[in-house]
């Protein structure tokens, strides 16, 4: 089970869990005191969830990943790929029988992220492998995270919930196509149609930079015009939007994974700390 939770990407994995926290403490911010038994397995049903689409993940992409050189364990062997297509089974079946538990709306939710899952990495026609595809399943994840975490908690989707949720996914489906900079020659390899492998790495990093710039500003231009109570995770998105495309712009022709991954980590240290300061505004 180690090897698969290192495969899963633990980083993600908690992002994940700051999402859900974060659409559960918008939503009602009571609930950890009047539900915690709910919130509890509702966010190990998200785990499993989550945890089963980034293992069906690994499990699709190990021609690019051991193109790229990637540490991670089904591209190195150390784990076996018939283990990890038996966890995917189990966590599957934990993710809804703990959602049920929960409430059928939570149950509900967890099937369409599996389902999602699916789609981007192993449908007829896996999703991952296109721009439009990416951004379309990135996104809708994204905002279903957040509904979950308000389902868990019984409360209602209000508008500064419609704000964090519409914002953040997109700066997950337009932020996080900086992750492929650093996966070219193994997209090339798989036939995966990204911004780098069409455009080439300065084209790319251009597009990327105004992508970033949009999905930045969605969050405080709701945060203005919506929801005020976000305006402080809108100005820090701002400011990690500011880093990103600062990385982008200035790293073109950078060699070695670590400088191309430089934009990604800031986007995901930006996600991190905007997730953080919505729970510190709904302590509950």
């Amino acid at each position: 089970m180690a090897a698969s939770w290192r495969e899963a990407r633990p980083v993600v994995q908690v992002v994940f869990q700051l999402r859900f926290l974060a659409g559960a403490a918008v939503a009602a911010p009571q609930a950890v005191l009047t539900r915690p038994g709910s919130l509890l397995v509702g966010a190990f049903a998200w785990l499993c969830a989550t945890w089963f689409v980034y293992l069906l993940n690994g499990l699709s992409d190990q021609v690019e990943d051991r193109r790229n050189g990637s540490p991670r364990p089904l591209a190195t062997g150390a784990l076996p790929v018939g283990v990890a297509r038996r966890i995917v089974v189990a966590l599957a079946g934990l993710a809804l029988v703990s959602a049920a538990a929960v409430s059928a709306r939570l149950a509900g939710l967890v099937a369409l992220m599996l389902a999602l899952g699916w789609l981007y990495s192993a449908g007829p026609r896996p999703q991952k492998g296109n721009m439009f595809g990416f951004v379309l399943v990135v996104a809708s994840g994204g905002i279903v995270t957040y509904l979950a975490g308000a389902a868990a908690s019984g409360g209602p989707v209000g508008p500064e919930l419609v704000v964090l949720s519409v914002a953040m996914s997109l700066w997950m489906a337009l932020g996080g196509t900086t992750k492929d900079l650093s996966d070219v020659a193994g997209d090339r390899a798989a036939g995966r149609r990204t911004l780098p492998v069409l455009l080439g790495d300065r084209p790319a990093r251009r597009l990327m930079a105004v992508l970033v710039v949009v999905a930045g500003g969605v969050l405080l231009t709701g945060a203005l015009v919506l929801a005020p109570v976000l305006l402080l995770p809108a100005v820090m998105l701002a400011i990690g939007a500011t880093g990103v495309v600062g990385c982008l712009l200035t790293g073109a022709g950078a060699t070695g994974r670590w400088l191309q991954r430089r934009p990604y980590r800031l986007f995901m240290a930006s996600q991190y700390a905007v997730h953080l300061s919505v729970l510190g505004l709904f302590p509950g």
